[in-house]
């Protein structure tokens, strides 16, 4: 390894563990933790103050001896941008490097055509670049829906709108925009902000699973995501006699526990029986309606959660008893809003379980709200920040 290499690995280690691993830590914590001399880390943290990534704070006397002074990310320099879309629209925000929301943008889509939500991707990824007063990590974030390909960025397929060809995502956007692109699939983003700002730091395994027209979802091992295309939670069989999916399996849990699995049974319902779901007045039923009719405690909307959430509680099971997360997350635009739906699964996975797994695992509401898709985009450039601003150099001056 050349010296450069080095210094840039060391740069980068300084900077995950002021983030990440030490509250506020001194430099002489910071060259305890990661093996380094004093001197070593004293020019490494001068070089991330000087590129705008961290700042000193106010030194603290504790005990005998010279204060430390701490040490803590800068939140006012450096700022990502990124996009997910959801219910025909694109998100857009742009977020320090705590991850907190500076700016925010919604652009709807004509339609649900790739070309479509290309053109309107660029189009708001244009404004919100031209009209920020930030300094931008040179790179979008962007929560694709489908597949996502995890090494080339493309949507292999994306089954809840209908695309069954392969649609080059990244490469399209990056040749328009000239500039990098980073793609992944929408409520696995999300769960990249969860994991990043939701208070897991305590868990080690974490199964994040988001919830919305399509089901898609992450596992951590080690804090560590597995980002491969090879695994698809949404696609876990839970009933070989169940309804076609999209993908052409039956008895998917996308096709069994996803908003349309939960659409299609109030609509049947609804059909059976005309005073069901009768507080909502228009023909038009979402999945947004239900779930928070379900919060108040309207029989009908959680007997519409219920339907979705023994599927659920199945695949959870099956990912409890071969992973052994400390935490499963639910999450996604269903998730995220209904209390109800994941206390439901919680009983339903617990009733599954032995007793030492129910209390070595816990079963969490996603905590991240409508912009979680479009925080976790950005998160994504944000964790190849270093990469992305320095080529592989430790910071001089930013």
């Amino acid at each position: 390894m050349h010296n450069d290499d080095l210094e840039f690995l060391n740069c980068s280690n300084m900077m995950e563990v002021i983030e990440n691993t030490l509250p506020n830590p001194s430099r002489a914590q910071v060259a305890q933790h990661l093996g380094l001399s004093r001197t070593a880390t004293s020019m490494i943290a001068q070089k991330l103050i000087e590129g705008g990534l961290i700042v000193e704070l106010e030194a603290v006397k504790k005990g005998r001896g010279r204060p430390g002074t701490p040490l803590a990310v800068n939140t006012n320099h450096w700022h990502a941008l990124g996009a997910a879309y959801l219910e025909n629209a694109w998100r857009f925000v742009i977020v320090n490097l705590g991850g907190e929301v500076v700016e925010s943008m919604d652009l709807p889509v004509p339609s649900t055509e790739p070309e479509d939500l290309i053109q309107t991707l660029i189009e708001g990824f244009t404004m919100m670049r031209d009209k920020s007063p930030h300094a931008l990590i040179p790179a979008l974030g962007v929560g694709a829906p489908g597949l996502v390909d995890h090494t080339s960025g493309a949507v292999l397929r994306a089954d809840d709108l209908g695309w069954q060809t392969e649609v080059s995502f990244q490469q399209i956007l990056s040749e328009k925009l000239d500039f990098p692109v980073l793609v992944m699939n929408r409520y696995r983003v999300n769960g990249l902000a969860e994991i990043r700002f939701g208070n897991h730091k305590g868990s080690h395994n974490i199964i994040y699973l988001g919830i919305g027209t399509g089901i898609s979802g992450s596992i951590y091992l080690d804090r560590i995501l597995m980002n491969t295309t090879n695994y698809r939670l949404g696609h876990i069989v839970i009933d070989p006699n169940g309804p076609l999916c999209g993908c052409g399996q039956r008895g998917c849990l996308q096709a069994m526990s996803s908003e349309g699995a939960l659409l299609r049974y109030a609509q049947k319902r609804r059909e059976e029986d005309s005073s069901f779901l009768a507080t909502i007045k228009s023909e038009a039923l979402d999945g947004h309606l239900i779930t928070s009719l379900a919060e108040t405690g309207n029989p009908d909307a959680q007997e519409c959660l219920n339907h979705i959430a023994e599927p659920l509680a199945i695949a959870l099971s099956t990912l409890a008893n071969a992973i052994a997360p400390d935490e499963v997350i639910i999450g996604g635009p269903l998730g995220d809003r209904s209390t109800y739906l994941v206390d439901r699964v919680r009983d339903l996975v617990n009733a599954r379980l032995l007793g030492w797994q129910r209390l070595q695992m816990s079963i969490l509401k996603g905590t991240q709200g409508p912009l979680g898709p479009a925080v976790g985009a950005a998160t994504l450039v944000l964790e190849n920040k270093m990469e992305l601003l320095f080529n592989s150099e430790c910071p001089s001056k930013g």
